[in-house]
């Protein structure tokens, strides 16, 4: 067998993995272009808060001067200890810790 009968074999599979490597890093250059729906929605993003905003522009006062119910004062201050406390700290019973130097 010669050298040359061994090589042939392999430029299929090489004209292969080329042609693959070529369709993988123009894949990352395929994204949704003006024309696609897709685009349409950047343009619709954020239309709540914008809505909000100017609702509350053309009107700054409260919608109603009715109480806020639903807060409990135990739960309220459960949640501020856990806010100022943070979170806790994980369990270090099975730590080993080294001490090296002063």
């Amino acid at each position: 067998m010669s050298a040359r009968t061994r090589i042939m074999p392999l430029a299929p599979l090489l004209v292969l993995t080329l042609a693959l490597t070529i369709m993988t890093s123009l894949t990352g250059c395929a994204g949704p272009s003006r024309e696609s729906p897709m685009s349409e929605w950047t343009f619709t993003q954020g239309e709540a808060f914008r809505a909000q905003r100017d609702a509350q522009r053309l009107n700054p006062g409260p919608a109603d001067d009715d109480p806020v119910v639903g807060l409990d004062g135990r739960v309220a201050e459960r949640v501020m200890k856990n806010m100022r406390d943070g979170e806790k700290k994980a369990d270090e019973s099975n730590t080993v810790r080294f001490k090296i130097g002063k």
